[in-house]
Protein backbone atom coordinates (compact mmCIF):
# COMPACT_ATOMS: atom_id res chain seq x y z
CA UNK A 1 0.00 0.00 0.00
CA UNK A 2 1.14 3.15 -0.85
CA UNK A 3 1.58 6.49 1.74
CA UNK A 4 0.36 9.84 0.75
CA UNK A 5 2.67 12.39 1.29
CA UNK A 6 1.88 16.24 2.81
CA UNK A 7 1.49 17.06 -0.46
CA UNK A 8 -0.94 14.54 -2.17
CA UNK A 9 1.12 12.33 -4.21
CA UNK A 10 1.41 9.01 -3.24
CA UNK A 11 4.59 7.39 -2.17
CA UNK A 12 5.59 3.88 -1.55
CA UNK A 13 5.24 2.64 1.54
CA UNK A 14 8.46 0.76 1.55
CA UNK A 15 10.86 3.37 0.59
CA UNK A 16 13.24 5.13 2.55
CA UNK A 17 12.79 8.44 0.69
CA UNK A 18 9.28 9.20 1.51
CA UNK A 19 10.32 12.02 3.82
CA UNK A 20 13.11 12.99 2.22
CA UNK A 21 10.36 12.67 -0.85
CA UNK A 22 7.99 14.64 1.40
CA UNK A 23 10.13 17.50 2.62
CA UNK A 24 11.36 18.16 -1.18
CA UNK A 25 7.86 18.66 -2.38
CA UNK A 26 6.92 20.71 0.55
CA UNK A 27 9.75 23.66 0.22
CA UNK A 28 9.72 23.10 -4.44
CA UNK A 29 5.80 22.59 -5.17
CA UNK A 30 4.95 26.45 -4.83
CA UNK A 31 7.28 28.08 -6.86
CA UNK A 32 7.16 24.84 -9.58
CA UNK A 33 3.68 26.09 -9.73
CA UNK A 34 4.40 30.03 -10.70
CA UNK A 35 7.10 29.16 -13.10
CA UNK A 36 4.44 26.68 -14.60
CA UNK A 37 1.49 29.44 -13.99
CA UNK A 38 3.85 31.95 -15.60
CA UNK A 39 4.65 29.67 -18.58
CA UNK A 40 0.72 28.58 -19.26
CA UNK A 41 -0.94 31.44 -18.02
CA UNK A 42 -3.82 28.91 -16.72
CA UNK A 43 -4.13 28.03 -13.19
CA UNK A 44 -5.78 25.05 -13.54
CA UNK A 45 -2.52 23.63 -15.81
CA UNK A 46 -0.39 24.79 -13.80
CA UNK A 47 -1.79 22.52 -11.04
CA UNK A 48 -1.90 19.74 -13.35
CA UNK A 49 1.49 20.16 -14.74
CA UNK A 50 2.65 20.62 -11.54
CA UNK A 51 1.39 17.67 -9.69
CA UNK A 52 2.11 15.47 -12.91
CA UNK A 53 5.86 16.54 -12.76
CA UNK A 54 5.61 15.37 -8.91
CA UNK A 55 4.28 11.83 -9.46
CA UNK A 56 6.74 11.55 -12.45
CA UNK A 57 9.73 12.19 -10.10
CA UNK A 58 8.80 10.13 -7.65
CA UNK A 59 7.77 7.32 -10.37
CA UNK A 60 11.17 7.22 -12.18
CA UNK A 61 13.49 9.06 -10.12
CA UNK A 62 12.88 8.81 -6.35
CA UNK A 63 16.11 6.54 -5.96
CA UNK A 64 18.62 9.24 -7.23
CA UNK A 65 20.35 10.95 -5.20
CA UNK A 66 18.18 13.93 -3.10
CA UNK A 67 20.83 16.49 -4.47
CA UNK A 68 19.80 15.62 -7.96
CA UNK A 69 15.98 15.60 -7.36
CA UNK A 70 15.89 19.61 -8.01
CA UNK A 71 17.43 19.52 -11.71
CA UNK A 72 15.60 16.53 -12.28
CA UNK A 73 12.15 18.31 -10.99
CA UNK A 74 13.45 21.09 -13.14
CA UNK A 75 13.70 19.07 -16.26
CA UNK A 76 10.49 17.05 -16.09
CA UNK A 77 8.74 20.43 -15.33
CA UNK A 78 9.67 22.12 -18.50
CA UNK A 79 8.85 19.50 -20.43
CA UNK A 80 5.16 19.09 -18.96
CA UNK A 81 5.15 23.11 -19.95
CA UNK A 82 6.23 22.17 -23.25
CA UNK A 83 3.90 19.29 -23.81
CA UNK A 84 1.53 21.76 -23.02
CA UNK A 85 2.54 24.27 -25.37
CA UNK A 86 2.73 22.17 -28.14
CA UNK A 87 -0.69 21.02 -27.72
CA UNK A 88 -2.31 24.14 -27.81
CA UNK A 89 -0.26 24.95 -30.75
CA UNK A 90 -1.50 21.89 -32.39
CA UNK A 91 -5.09 22.40 -31.18
CA UNK A 92 -5.46 26.28 -31.86
CA UNK A 93 -3.29 26.70 -34.46
CA UNK A 94 0.46 27.41 -35.00
CA UNK A 95 0.01 30.64 -35.76
CA UNK A 96 -2.68 31.66 -33.62
CA UNK A 97 -1.90 33.53 -29.97
CA UNK A 98 -3.29 31.51 -27.38
CA UNK A 99 -5.37 32.89 -25.02
CA UNK A 100 -4.39 33.02 -21.53
CA UNK A 101 -7.32 33.27 -18.73
CA UNK A 102 -7.24 33.42 -15.13
CA UNK A 103 -4.90 35.99 -13.76
CA UNK A 104 -6.18 38.08 -10.99
CA UNK A 105 -9.34 35.58 -10.63
CA UNK A 106 -11.67 35.97 -7.30
CA UNK A 107 -14.10 33.77 -7.71
CA UNK A 108 -12.43 30.41 -7.51
CA UNK A 109 -13.74 28.08 -3.98
CA UNK A 110 -11.25 25.32 -3.73
CA UNK A 111 -9.51 26.55 -1.12
CA UNK A 112 -5.95 26.69 -2.62
CA UNK A 113 -3.55 28.72 -0.72
CA UNK A 114 -2.05 29.00 -4.15
CA UNK A 115 -3.83 32.12 -5.54
CA UNK A 116 -2.83 34.52 -8.31
CA UNK A 117 -1.56 38.03 -7.00
CA UNK A 118 -3.74 40.90 -6.81
CA UNK A 119 -2.84 44.36 -7.41
CA UNK A 120 -1.53 46.28 -4.61
CA UNK A 121 -4.27 48.21 -3.13
CA UNK A 122 -3.45 51.91 -1.49
CA UNK A 123 -5.39 53.50 1.29
CA UNK A 124 -8.45 55.20 -0.43
CA UNK A 125 -9.09 58.93 0.62
CA UNK A 126 -10.57 60.07 -3.00
CA UNK A 127 -13.99 59.45 -1.81
CA UNK A 128 -14.92 57.04 -4.98
CA UNK A 129 -17.13 54.66 -4.22
CA UNK A 130 -16.80 50.96 -3.92
CA UNK A 131 -18.53 50.52 -7.17
CA UNK A 132 -16.78 52.61 -8.74
CA UNK A 133 -13.51 51.45 -7.42
CA UNK A 134 -14.62 47.65 -8.02
CA UNK A 135 -14.73 48.84 -12.26
CA UNK A 136 -11.40 50.68 -12.22
CA UNK A 137 -9.45 47.60 -10.71
CA UNK A 138 -11.28 45.55 -13.17
CA UNK A 139 -10.21 47.59 -15.48
CA UNK A 140 -7.03 47.95 -14.22
CA UNK A 141 -6.45 44.48 -13.96
CA UNK A 142 -7.19 44.05 -17.75
CA UNK A 143 -4.66 46.20 -18.73
CA UNK A 144 -2.14 44.17 -16.84
CA UNK A 145 -2.97 41.03 -18.09
CA UNK A 146 -3.04 42.26 -21.60
CA UNK A 147 0.44 44.21 -20.95
CA UNK A 148 2.25 40.59 -19.24
CA UNK A 149 0.87 38.67 -22.24
CA UNK A 150 3.38 40.79 -24.40
CA UNK A 151 6.42 39.85 -21.72
CA UNK A 152 8.63 36.65 -23.56
CA UNK A 153 7.74 33.44 -21.58
CA UNK A 154 10.97 33.69 -19.45
CA UNK A 155 10.38 37.28 -18.54
CA UNK A 156 7.30 36.76 -17.53
CA UNK A 157 8.79 33.56 -15.30
CA UNK A 158 11.48 35.94 -14.12
CA UNK A 159 8.98 38.83 -13.33
CA UNK A 160 6.22 36.33 -11.44
CA UNK A 161 9.06 34.69 -9.46
CA UNK A 162 11.48 38.20 -8.66
CA UNK A 163 8.37 41.09 -8.16
CA UNK A 164 5.45 38.35 -6.63
CA UNK A 165 7.11 35.76 -4.88
CA UNK A 166 9.96 38.09 -3.64
CA UNK A 167 12.53 35.95 -4.54
CA UNK A 168 16.00 36.56 -4.78
CA UNK A 169 18.04 36.38 -8.70
CA UNK A 170 19.66 33.44 -7.09
CA UNK A 171 16.99 32.22 -6.24
CA UNK A 172 15.40 32.58 -9.67
CA UNK A 173 18.40 31.13 -11.31
CA UNK A 174 18.34 28.32 -9.53
CA UNK A 175 14.51 27.72 -9.77
CA UNK A 176 14.73 28.49 -13.88
CA UNK A 177 17.94 26.45 -14.45
CA UNK A 178 19.56 29.74 -15.72
CA UNK A 179 22.65 32.04 -14.81
CA UNK A 180 22.44 35.16 -12.13
CA UNK A 181 22.58 37.24 -15.59
CA UNK A 182 20.12 36.02 -17.93
CA UNK A 183 17.74 36.37 -14.62
CA UNK A 184 18.71 40.22 -14.28
CA UNK A 185 18.57 41.07 -18.01
CA UNK A 186 15.09 39.15 -18.30
CA UNK A 187 13.73 40.53 -14.99
CA UNK A 188 15.28 44.25 -16.58
CA UNK A 189 13.47 43.74 -19.81
CA UNK A 190 10.14 42.67 -18.25
CA UNK A 191 10.20 46.16 -15.99
CA UNK A 192 11.36 48.08 -18.85
CA UNK A 193 8.12 46.48 -21.01
CA UNK A 194 5.60 46.87 -18.55
CA UNK A 195 6.67 50.52 -17.49
CA UNK A 196 5.95 51.64 -21.28
CA UNK A 197 2.80 49.30 -21.15
CA UNK A 198 1.29 50.67 -18.26
CA UNK A 199 2.99 53.91 -17.90
CA UNK A 200 -1.01 55.66 -18.03
CA UNK A 201 -2.06 53.38 -15.25
CA UNK A 202 0.59 51.61 -13.11
CA UNK A 203 4.00 53.10 -11.89
CA UNK A 204 6.62 50.39 -11.92
CA UNK A 205 9.72 52.50 -11.10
Amino acid sequence: MDAISNTGIALPANSQSNHELDRFFASHEENAYYVAYAALWHHETAMDVVQDSMLRLVEYYRDKPPAQWPALFRTILNSRINDVRRRRLIEQGKHKLVSFTGLFRKDRDDGNTMEEPDLPADDRDDHITAPEAGIVAAQLRQKVTEALRCLSERQRQVFVLREWRGMTTQETALTLGCSENSVKQHHYRALRELRKLLAEVWDYA
